[in-house]
């Protein structure tokens, strides 16, 4: 099924085992990077999912977000992480995600060690570990607890299969990415690159990868538990979201720092290393004179990755790994200067990389410690004896709603993930939720009563939500807030209710 290799059969040795639990140890050490909490709100939402599909098996449904598209519409795009987050939801949460997120860590360095060991690059853990250091943003996103960890795996040996005619494994990777991410279209586009490198390297077969992506993930996408409803929230998640709202700048939608461009400080800190690594593959491929079909994919994927990246940061977590591969699978084409061997730039790279990043692009490492822990015990026994289950939450932030579902299991709030959802579920309800943020609003408790059946107001103590306090002190028929440690609580009076009483007692803040 695959094109004989070159040179003796590649042996494996306990040394190769050392190094891949080495690597995951690393994973795991910089899991240690985040603070007592981790650091992404995602992550939160993540794990509840985990609990929820433990409880009651692959989700149809997503009741406890009745005013998200997915209410009704259930898909699983990362179908793959939570079902390994299930058992671990039976954990603390923050233990469950450094669990969760050392394995993904993990398997991504250890299939790029794999990678290079077959390449027979030399000193491949060395070089495994060098992609941590290429830049702090990448860094960033490798600690964080999402799906795109475990889809970056996964890209690496959709392309890496299709430029060497690993056909059994490029079928496997390619119906496994529509169960953990969403952009599952970039297997199509790895896997033409893979066929066009083959083609200018003048290998066998080489239109053999783009038919056997295609047909791959067609049976991933139909052997979706989720189907037909994962076709229609792939096209919100890549159209809709990216760039009909994020790219075109959407007035009345906030879709967080992640989607916005590096200023040209923020490209010199983080991509220029990796683009150093993607010019030295490009030279080194000039100068060979020869066209090596991994070499040439690898960097057309990087090209392609940085483009994007240009547009949008998160895009990093593509353009390092695909830059560095390039570079090392053209380290081979070319005579270095002197006597010099590709091996004996291993160290010296991680050197000067990790001195790079530390000196100027080590700001989103520091990052991750900075979060502290919004439920803590004592807040989360009190709000749950506060709000009873079944009760419908208005919610300000979207981006700590995991958080609540973990501390408040059983209720109902307005929306997770991001607010397209919720726009695309009920634009009517989305629209009061963003003028009661936003603006004044007379009679709020209208609104959350009639429209959004709200039982319950909870926001964090923030300045930024002094309109929505605003309005809702105004209101006679919400009564409130209740101060529960880092939290703001406003219980919405059913229509008719007497207001009048003894002001509502203030709780103390945990210590």
């Amino acid at each position: 099924m695959s094109e004989p290799e070159a040179g003796p059969p590649l042996r494996w040795s306990p040394a190769d085992a050392l190094w891949i639990a080495l690597l995951f140890l690393v994973a795991l050490l910089l899991q240690g990077l985040q603070s007592q909490n981790y650091f992404d709100g995602d992550t939160g939402y993540h794990i509840a999912v985990g609990r929820y599909t433990l409880q009651h098996g692959i989700l149809h449904e997503f009741r406890w977000t009745p005013f998200s598209w997915l209410g009704a519409h259930y898909a699983d795009k990362e179908l793959l992480l939570h079902l390994l987050l299930a058992p671990l939801s039976l954990l603390d949460p923050n233990l469950a995600a450094r669990i969760a997120g050392a394995c993904m860590g993990g398997a991504l360095l250890s299939v790029l060690y794999v990678i290079l060991r077959v390449e027979r690059v030399e000193r491949a853990g060395a070089w495994a570990l060098l992609l941590l250091l290429l830049s702090g943003a990448f860094t960033h996103r490798f600690i964080l607890v999402r799906p795109h960890v475990m889809s970056i795996s996964l890209a690496l040996l959709v392309l890496w299969s299709a430029a060497r005619g690993r056909w059994a494994l490029l079928a496997l990777s390619c119906f496994a990415f529509p169960f953990a991410y969403t952009a599952w279209h970039l297997t199509l586009a790895l896997a033409f690159i893979g066929a066009a490198a083959r083609l200018l390297g003048r290998a066998p077969r080489w239109w053999a990868p783009a038919p056997i992506a295609s047909l791959c993930l067609a049976l991933g996408v139909l052997s979706h538990p989720n189907f037909p409803e994962n076709l229609s929230f792939f096209w919100i998640q890549n159209v809709e979201v990216l760039f009909q709202t994020a790219w075109s700048d959407r007035p009345g939608f906030e879709l967080g720092g992640e989607f916005q461009p590096f200023s040209p400080m923020g490209l010199l800190r983080y991509c220029a290393l990796p683009a150093l690594a993607l010019v030295a593959a490009l030279t080194l491929q000039l100068r060979a004179r020869r066209a090596d079909p991994l070499a040439l994919a690898a960097s057309a994927a990087g090209l392609g990755m940085l483009v994007m990246t240009l547009q949008t940061q998160r895009f990093v977590e593509y353009f390092v790994p695909f830059s560095l591969l390039a570079a090392l699978s053209s380290l081979g084409l070319a005579a270095l200067p002197g006597a010099l061997r590709p091996a004996q730039l291993a160290v010296p790279a991680l050197g000067l990389s990790f001195l790079w990043t530390a000196a100027l692009g080590s700001a989103p490492l520091h990052m991750l410690a900075g979060r502290s822990i919004i439920y803590p015990p004592d807040v989360e026994e009190a709000v749950q004896q506060l709000i009873p289950k079944g009760a419908q939450v208005f919610h300000c932030d979207w981006l700590t709603v995991g958080e609540a579902m973990l501390a408040l299991p059983d209720r109902r709030f307005l929306f997770a993930l991001d607010p397209v959802l919720f726009y695309r579920g009920d634009p009517v309800a989305y629209d009061l939720w963003c003028r009661l943020l936003h603006e004044p609003v007379p009679k709020a408790g209208d609104g959350l009563r009639d429209v959004i059946h709200a039982d319950y107001v909870l926001c964090d103590q923030r300045p930024e939500w002094a309109p929505l306090n605003a309005n809702l002190a105004a209101d006679p028929s919400v009564s409130g807030p209740l101060s529960v440690g880092p939290l703001r609580l406003w219980k919405v009076l059913p229509a008719g209710a007497d207001p009048s009483g003894p002001p509502p007692a203030t709780l103390p803040a945990p210590p």
